[in-house]
């Protein structure tokens, strides 16, 4: 009798969705016409997600208010945040307004986490220390992790301290994914301890694949796995390279390199999938327009529906 041979590994089939952020150089629209029409055009041509950034004193509206306006609105849209800065949100407090949006809005809220831009004057207006962020996010995810389970809750941190708190309402699913945000060293690493996915930004498509295969690894070490379609990245896009400008002067201006732009459908069709190949699934495009709907509307029907259609596995 011979040994069968070892069993080949089934790949997986990964679900591939293409979301839309809001353009970060012109705030003054959100909440104006151009937003809703855009919110309306996401809704009817079928577009996986609407996401919003998030700063204190920066211009822009709260994201969690404006998703739950947009919720409200729709009914197949999901919602994102990119990303929800928490280090200076009460834990409690954070965990029953995701809850709340994710039962109002019917199980549509994905919420992504990080300890937000290292700016003077906004750590100074929160009053947040920059070397405390990175322990304020992990307490954080661990207390709203707990609480959204429905059980009571006893914790006492370094920041916060629950006694036999229950969270009502609880959200519409057992758990809530919970993703995190960054691309330094350790914010990889709180990913693969602690996080269900990683939403990266302003990186190359090469150094997105090395980071994945940190993750796995460090996941792997710490006894758990960030499961393959739970890797994504937010993209800027544009139309024409005239969009593209006000990034492109950021970059000057910073010293940044911001590689992740794709110009017109064919630059945009060809950034996603060198991503796709690094490991991504999910993906954030930021059309850089003031009205974005035509743009839009020419990537969904030339490059997004064929993008999401394409089988992608891994074993």
């Amino acid at each position: 009798m011979t040994d069968d041979p070892p069993a080949t590994p089934r790949a997986e089939a990964l679900s591939v969705r293409v979301g839309v952020g809001w353009n970060p150089f012109d705030r003054t629209n959100v909440g104006g016409a151009i937003f809703w029409q855009t919110v309306e055009l996401l809704e009817e041509i079928g577009y996986d997600s609407l996401w919003l950034s998030d700063t204190a004193t920066q211009a822009g509206v709260a994201p969690l208010p404006m998703l739950a306006a947009a919720a409200a609105r729709t009914e197949r849209l999901k919602f994102g945040t990119s990303v929800l800065v928490v280090p200076a949100r009460n834990p409690l407090l954070l965990a029953k307004e995701l809850a709340t949006i994710d039962l109002s809005s019917r199980g549509r809220i994905f919420p992504a986490f990080g300890i937000g831009q290292a700016l003077p004057a906004e750590l100074a207006a929160l009053g947040i220390a920059r070397e405390e962020r990175g322990a304020r996010l992990e307490e954080c995810v661990t207390i709203v992790r707990e609480l959204w389970r429905g059980e009571p809750v006893t914790y006492h941190g370094r920041f916060s301290r629950l006694d036999d708190v229950t969270l009502s309402p609880r959200p519409t699913r057992p758990q809530l994914d919970l993703w995190l945000g960054g691309s330094t060293p350790a914010a990889v690493r709180r990913v693969a301890r602690l996080a269900d996915g990683w939403l990266a930004s302003a990186i190359s498509p090469e150094t997105f694949a090395a980071l994945v295969d940190v993750i796995r690894a460090e996941a792997a070490e710490a006894g758990r796995t960030v499961p393959e379609d739970h890797f994504g990245t937010v993209l800027f896009v544009a139309a024409s390279e005239r969009e593209a400008e006000p990034l492109r002067a950021l970059e000057r201006q910073t010293g940044r390199n911001l590689p992740a732009v794709g110009v017109g459908t064919e630059g945009t069709r060809s950034l996603l999938h060198e991503f796709r190949g690094a490991g991504a699934t999910k993906f954030v495009v930021y059309p850089l327009s003031p009205d974005p709907r035509p743009f839009l509307q020419e990537l969904k029907r030339d490059v997004v529906d064929a993008f999401e259609s394409e089988p992608v596995f891994r074993a």
